[in-house]
């Protein structure tokens, strides 16, 4: 099984196909994440809330297809808040081919376990979910500048910041309730 390390902590890397997904190229995912460790690993100025939360990861999962996590469908990346799992969806971490900004993704949904455990659980309403997604922007922008981000890369993050309405709708988008369980933390 492969596994990466992130300041200090190794965490499992695992490959599943779901409903619908092609085959994973296994390698070139652990290539890429291992670069984005790496890259994390370099940065000497991570605050402590920071490094908790790069450490906060219990697994990370590339995906592809349509997966069920929790009773909840998945075709996007999202973090499973609870037991602190990372469901990266193989194709959307492809296209995004630089380590700075494979790291900061990582970095947003490490935040996300960071507020479920700081605010006692799950959000329970939309009004809760883009207050938590708006604080979890606001912190990868500040690991975005850490990791070397250009300027483009950034301002991509800040309009999110700045029209809540984008953050409705990638809530809205690829992950869908199966019943009334809680749901995963929308990256």
């Amino acid at each position: 099984m492969d596994s990466v390390t992130i300041l200090g902590r190794t965490m499992p890397v695992e490959y599943l196909v779901g409903a619908g997904g092609g085959a994973l190229d296994q390698a070139a995912l652990f290539a890429g994440l291992q670069e984005a460790a790496a890259l994390i690993n370099s940065v000497g100025t991570w605050a402590g809330d920071e490094r908790e939360a790069l450490s906060a990861m219990n697994k990370i999962v590339f995906f592809s297809g349509e997966i069920v996590v929790n009773t909840w469908k998945l075709t996007r990346p999202g973090c499973d808040e609870d037991d602190a799992i990372f469901y990266w969806e193989a194709v959307e971490f492809m296209a995004n081919t630089d380590a700075d900004v494979r790291a900061n993704t990582f970095f947003h949904d490490c935040w996300h376990v960071i507020q479920f455990r700081r605010d006692g659980g799950f959000a329970q309403t939309d009004e809760i979910r883009v207050a938590r997604e708006v604080d979890a922007i606001s912190r990868q922008i500040e690991a975005a500048r850490k990791l070397g981000c250009v300027d483009r890369e950034v301002a991509h993050l800040q309009k999110y910041l700045d029209e809540h309405v984008l953050i409705v709708a990638r809530l809205a988008e690829g992950i869908n309730r199966m019943d009334h369980a809680q749901p995963i933390a929308r990256a």
